[in-house]
């Protein structure tokens, strides 16, 4: 999956939590590997992290690194337990159908809990309030439950943060030990009551999974923010999700918990360390925090197989040696299945070298993948904001761009090159639909924001 980079993404500062953090994982032993490096943890968690090239001119300049970290499979011979908070915007917004249409999803949720689970519902409009409370997902308190939902209705304003919060608080009251432990924030509108400023609205979902409780997003029809909306997921360790109809909001639901179900970490961390010579600048879609020589980059849980990707820009200086250790490479995690921390490590190593012809020989195609995926994801965001300022044919040219760098990079393989170009045409099409704005503007900005998070992750 992949996400996305762009000037609109704000570095969230997570206070003591990232020194503490930092200081538990450099105090571990680990071992080394050379470029491209990777590492496995004890229950085999894989780190793969990796240059464009084996090889780098000498002098300063920009590098990108890529960083792949692949869940285990085969691990957990059954799911493990969840502790759920469904946050349902209830604003006056959500009258009619989409009301309806979300309370019949939650509902469906409910019924696919086990009773070693527990979840809460909770809704927010100009405040909130607690449908149900934190408790067993038996028989008896889903069928209390789902009568409980049935009586929701409309009004009020858009207090993100009262849902939140009142959701975070919910999940400290679970009877469950360990599992997973995720809040499920539905909005259909942009936050103007409570805490409504994008970054305070950040520190708060970052304090949250601070704690270990994840947060997804699902932002539903096309009045929403869905800039604020991203970055709350990114934050908060969870997924974003783009409902255009509420009549989707079953499947969304149905694809969630799947994705709990099948968890293995969670509280994932990457915290990479500068080397001499070296400066890490920015992890492209990420929230990134820097302390001294290391910069911390909070993960989200990882089910399964899954294959999660963080590309970072990386300041090289001018060395005079022929070998250069760029940077130490980090992972630390919950093992969920039994609350154990476990942590892993490699080394990136590189050649320095005068001779471009030795660089190009070396070019690392799937770090290459990696990185033009980023690029894509970063021209969608930079065409949607574009949109906005300068219209449609500004977002069209932006794309065009993106889609000549594409087929300019020949060490891009052609199926990967193929695929970014479709989703480039896709986006363009969007836009040159939505020429004066409205439904169709919001829905191409939305859709195309949607694709540049898929393509970071």
């Amino acid at each position: 999956m992949v996400a996305t980079a762009s000037s609109t993404r704000t570095f969230v500062v997570l206070g003591s939590a990232v020194a503490t953090v930092i200081t538990a994982l450099l105090l571990h032993p680990f071992s080394t590997a050379k470029h491209p490096a990777i590492s496995s943890g004890d229950d085999g968690m894989l780190v793969t992290a990796r240059l464009t090239s084996t090889r780098i001119l000498r002098g300063a300049h920009d590098q990108n690194l890529a960083v792949t970290i692949t869940a285990p499979t085969g691990i957990a011979k059954s799911r493990p337990p969840l502790s759920l908070a469904v946050v349902i915007d209830r604003s006056g917004s959500m009258d009619g159908e989409p009301m309806q249409n979300a309370k019949a999803a939650a509902a469906r949720l409910v019924s696919q809990l086990d009773a070693e689970d527990a979840f809460a519902i909770v809704t927010y409009s100009s405040g909130d309030e607690t449908v149900t409370p934190m408790m067993r997902a038996t028989d008896q308190n889903k069928s209390a439950a789902m009568a409980a939902i049935a009586m929701i209705d409309d009004d009020g304003g858009t207090c993100i943060s009262c849902g939140l919060t009142r959701g975070a608080n919910e999940l400290a009251r679970s009877p469950v030990l360990g599992g997973v432990q995720r809040i499920v924030l539905i909005s259909d509108g942009q936050a103007n009551e409570g805490i409504y400023d994008r970054d305070e609205l950040a520190q708060l979902a970052a304090d949250t999974a601070a704690k270990g409780t994840s947060i997804s997003t699902v932002g539903v029809g096309l009045d929403f923010d869905e800039v604020t909306m991203v970055r709350l997921a990114d934050v908060g360790r969870g997924n974003y999700y783009f409902v255009e109809d509420t009549r989707h909001l079953d499947a969304m639901f149905a694809k969630e918990l799947g994705g709990l179900a099948e968890t293995v970490a969670a509280d994932v961390r990457l915290v990479l360390t500068d080397n001499p010579g070296v400066r890490i600048e920015e992890a492209y879609g990420y929230p990134m925090t820097r302390a001294g020589d290391h910069v911390f980059v909070p993960i989200a849980d990882l089910r399964a197989g899954e294959t999660r990707k963080v590309v970072l820009r990386v300041h090289v200086d001018n060395i005079a040696a022929s070998t250069l250790d760029v940077t130490t490479v980090q992972l630390g995690w919950r093992r969920v299945s039994d609350g154990a921390s476990r942590k892993a490590q490699t080394n990136v190593r590189v050649d320095v070298t005068d001779d471009a012809a030795a660089v190009e020989a070396s070019v690392d195609v799937k770090a290459v993948e990696a990185v033009e995926q980023v690029n894509t994801a970063r021209a969608l965001e930079e065409a949607s904001t574009a949109y906005d300022t300068q219209g449609a044919e500004a977002a069209q040219q932006i794309i065009d761009r993106r889609v000549q760098a594409i087929r300019a990079n020949k060490a891009l393989p052609q199926p990967a090159a193929a695929k970014l170009e479709q989703l480039n045409f896709e986006a363009k099409g969007d836009f040159a639909a939505a020429p004066s704005g409205g439904a169709a503007g919001s829905k191409a900005k939305k859709a195309s924001r949607a694709k540049a998070y898929d393509l970071v992750k």
